[in-house]
């Protein structure tokens, strides 16, 4: 990416030429083509952290947050800021890892697959007749507050032992009032962190989210606002991310820790 001491060194005539070619060698590229990064939480047992694995990010820890996409990370106790712009509830089938995983589809919540998960009393998981598990996800479509001011669209996804945060992140917006109306959701800044969880079935880390502020300007308003109507009116259609990025967590994350 480049940064801005490469672009004030460009010389007028490329410049010239960089305006006058605007977008071009993307005119076949759909929403459906680019891929929206995932805001997640580095774990301890994360490839993030480990030097073998292909992802992994030179100086990240445990309980950092980390763009999917350009493996930027941010310190956990510091957080990140993002402006909420819209939820779905998403429910995903995926094969069951000690079949191997990976991710099968989408599946609509009046479907008879759905309609007749039943919940596995020993693990806890939702289980579809076919074998396979019905995992619900909380998806949170924001725009990254960089500390330059710039916005970046980015979905944080929620499951599991996270729903019960997203829950409260969701009743903590609706309380935004203004004038006695509740604002849109775009309209507030909120500051997300990592902190450490637990129970008798292990430690992880999740989110903590609070309110930080409104929305900085009218333009970074007005940028969500516009990711908004996309979304809603189904103009943006997300790409599934990568199947790496799909497959059920870890045993040692709250992912596989039952409700």
């Amino acid at each position: 990416m480049a940064n801005k001491k490469e672009e004030a060194k460009l010389p007028a005539e490329l410049e010239a030429l960089f305006a006058e070619d605007s977008g071009k060698g993307f005119e076949e590229v759909t929403s459906s083509d680019l891929q929206i990064p995932f805001l997640r939480i580095i774990q301890q047992m994360s490839p993030q952290i480990n030097k073998k694995e292909a992802g992994f990010i030179e100086g990240a820890s445990g309980g950092d947050i980390f763009n999917t996409v350009t493996n930027k990370y941010w310190d956990g106790e510091e957080g990140v800021v993002v402006i909420p712009v819209y939820y779905q509830l998403k429910l995903l089938e995926f094969i069951p890892r000690e079949q191997g995983g990976g991710f099968v589809g989408e599946l609509s919540a009046s479907s008879e697959e759905v309609r007749s998960a039943e919940r596995d009393q020993g693990t806890g998981m939702e289980m579809l007749k076919s074998g396979n598990e019905l995992v619900r996800t909380a998806q949170h479509y924001v725009k990254i507050v960089h500390d330059d001011g710039t916005l970046e669209s980015a979905i944080v996804d929620m499951k599991k032992t996270q729903l019960k945060k997203s829950r409260l992140w969701n009743s903590l917006m609706t309380m935004q009032k203004h004038n006695g109306a509740t604002l849109p959701s775009y309209a507030c800044m909120y500051r997300m962190k990592s902190v450490e969880d637990g129970n008798d079935k292990g430690s992880w880390n999740t989110w903590s989210i609070a309110h930080e502020g409104m929305v900085p300007s009218v333009e970074a308003y007005n940028d969500c606002k516009e990711l908004h109507g996309s979304i809603s009116s189904g103009a943006l259609q997300i790409a599934p991310p990568p199947s790496e990025e799909l497959l059920p967590a870890p045993a040692s994350s709250e992912d596989d820790i039952p409700f």
